[in-house]
């Protein structure tokens, strides 16, 4: 698969153009883009418990999970299954949405219906997500501090992409911000070679599709 994936980055005609991958591939890479999204956690609690944000309130919002079985139990704060949910939710949805509506969009000039195909390689253009995500959570793994003080901007938006932001400004993140713009702007090229390959369309096609709904989520949160 590294050798399709390189492909894929380097030659995404190539990769579009060619067998489509199964489904279970698909959706392994927005379990990967799940994965890392995860990263937040553990800053957004860290938030939550410090005095910038009244916890007592965010904690007992919601009621605590738990799990009990025989001679073992365990119990997890509502809140942070919320966030756990939701984390690993958003790439999946994000999936769902792109393929629905760049499916729809390309309904009046598309040549084959392409369903399937549509929704298994629409989840490839996520991939640049995951490079931009890392160089995000590294710099906020590596910046944030212990015991926050102030309240910082931190979340995970469409496409499952990381925002982090300091409550100053900061080179470092505005670094991660360009990337991160960058990677959905590569997305939105992916997606175009994806949608061309599906629906039988020309790249210029592919690109007139999806370049409204990847503008609207290019940018900062």
């Amino acid at each position: 698969m590294d050798g399709r994936l390189w492909q894929l980055l380097v030659d995404p005609a190539a990769f579009f153009d060619a067998d489509v991958p199964p489904l279970s591939q698909s959706v392994g890479v927005l379990i990967a883009t799940g994965a890392v999204c995860l990263g937040v956690l553990p800053p957004v609690l860290s938030l939550l418990e410090s005095p910038v944000i009244p916890d007592e309130v965010v904690f007992d919002a919601f009621p605590p999970l738990r799990y009990v079985t025989a001679g073992w139990a365990v119990s997890v704060p509502g809140i942070v299954g919320v966030l756990l949910a939701a984390v690993l939710a958003v790439p999946l949805v994000a999936w769902i949405a792109f393929a629905a509506l760049f499916y729809l969009l390309s309904w009046p000039i598309a040549s084959e219906s392409g369903v399937d195909r549509t929704v298994s390689l629409v989840a490839w253009g996520f991939v640049p997500q995951l490079l931009a995500n890392g160089i995000t959570l590294a710099a906020l793994l590596a910046a944030f501090p212990a015991t926050p003080t102030e309240s910082w901007r931190i979340g995970v938006t469409v496409p499952a992409r990381i925002y982090a932001s300091p409550p100053a400004f900061e080179p470092l993140f505005a670094v991660a911000t360009v990337v991160g713009v960058g990677c959905t702007l590569w997305s939105g090229y992916l997606w175009a070679h994806a949608i061309a390959a599906a629906r039988g369309l020309t790249l210029r096609q592919g690109l007139a599709v999806v370049a409204v709904p990847t503008i609207l989520v290019a940018g900062p949160i």
